[in-house]
């Protein structure tokens, strides 16, 4: 007797294929089906055409797959098909078949009510961070948030959220982020941009290089699956993700040290050829930076480096963030970071730890 099998209908939607591919993978007995006319798998798994779900030749067909397949499992790969199946085995009891996901559409609520959580906490963080500032909604910070997580990165909630309560109380000048990797938080910086009611551009500088970027504090394993972890192919996907999700004409990105950056910045002049955004490349540096987030290579070198080629053009009122002060692979960030606080003593407004990162804001000019 043929073992039991698990059935995707429709299998011809991407989450159809894909967890036919999960399935697969795991040695799951799976059969596909859907409605189309020809098979959507390539041939991979047997599969079958169904008629429409809602049609009154659908059981009939139905009924003779599931049996020559002993379907005991159904992946519902479709909103509609997920509730019209709902319907059929609940009017076929007999039939004793499970099906393993939620709704898709249910799913895809679910995860909205959670962002919608989250943002709700965000409130919270801001409204501690900067108190008596502007209030922002809860459905814009939910969105901040579901762009921000579609995006791979080590930023989370706390310091993102930290970021967007720098912003409501930031001067007029730009944005500049060195070290963005695929550009979590480059994405809640450009959300936040038009924060406080002043519209600021962003620059962004990072080599995507596994030599530039590579950190020698780290042990040698861990130095080798940053050589080995396929840096230099982001600046493509960077490029994917930002071209659309960039204001027009608000945001630079430069792939080049940090050293380089500063000088295309303080000299207002444009590099093309390490330009990532090419329609976005005309946009003229304030050469005065509202706030600075410093999150490239965190070995002592590079920090100090990096703190003392950009802090001086932090303006009053404006704000230093510097990456992972708090790290448990290394001190870079954290000596730069106390000797900075050490610098500016007579000179900060602010300074607070939030998600690992230190926050600090200069005083303004009276």
């Amino acid at each position: 007797m043929s073992a039991e099998s698990l059935l995707v209908f429709p299998v011809s939607t991407p989450l159809g294929l894909d967890y036919m591919k999960t399935c697969i993978e795991k040695n799951i007995s799976v059969v596909g089906a859907s409605s189309d006319e020809n098979d959507p798998t390539g041939g991979v798994i047997p599969w079958e055409r169904l008629p429409l779900i809602h049609s009154e030749e659908f059981f009939g067909a139905f009924y003779d797959l599931v049996n020559r397949f002993r379907v005991k499992k159904i992946y519902a790969a479709a909103h509609m098909v997920h509730k019209g199946l709902i319907d059929t085995l609940e009017n076929h009891p007999e039939l004793d078949i499970e099906i393993v996901n939620e709704s898709p559409l249910d799913e895809y609520f679910t995860r909205w009510n959670k962002t919608f959580d989250r943002a709700k906490n965000w409130q919270k963080i801001i409204s501690e961070l900067q108190p008596g500032k502007e209030n922002i909604s809860e459905t814009f910070l939910a969105g901040v948030i579901y762009h921000a997580f579609n995006i791979f990165g080590e930023s989370y909630d706390e310091k993102l959220a930290a970021l967007l309560s720098c912003l409501t109380d930031a001067p007029d000048g730009d944005i500049v982020e060195i070290g963005t990797l695929f550009g979590r938080s480059l994405s809640v910086l450009i959300s936040g941009r038009e924060l406080g009611s002043i519209s600021r551009n962003v620059f962004v500088f990072d080599p995507w290089s596994s030599d530039i970027g590579l950190q020698k504090d780290l042990p040698d394993n861990l130095q080798n699956y940053t050589r080995k972890c396929g840096i230099e192919n982001i600046p493509k996907i960077f490029e994917s993700i930002f071209s659309v999700f960039s204001y027009s004409k608000s945001l630079a990105a430069y792939r080049c040290s940090s050293a380089d950056g500063f000088s295309i910045y303080t000299k207002s002049g444009f590099n093309n050829s390490c330009s990532v955004l090419k329609k976005n490349q005309n946009i003229d540096p304030k050469g005065k930076i509202a706030l600075l987030h410093i999150d490239g290579n965190h070995d002592l070198e590079s920090v100090s480096l990096d703190v003392d080629f950009w802090s001086q053009l932090v303006l009053p009122g404006g704000w230093l963030v510097l990456d992972d002060y708090e790290w448990r692979y290394g001190n870079g960030p954290k000596v730069v970071g106390d000797k900075l606080k050490e610098r500016w003593r007579n000179d900060i407004n602010k300074c607070f730890v939030k998600g690992g990162c230190l926050f600090i804001q200069k005083k303004y000019q009276k």
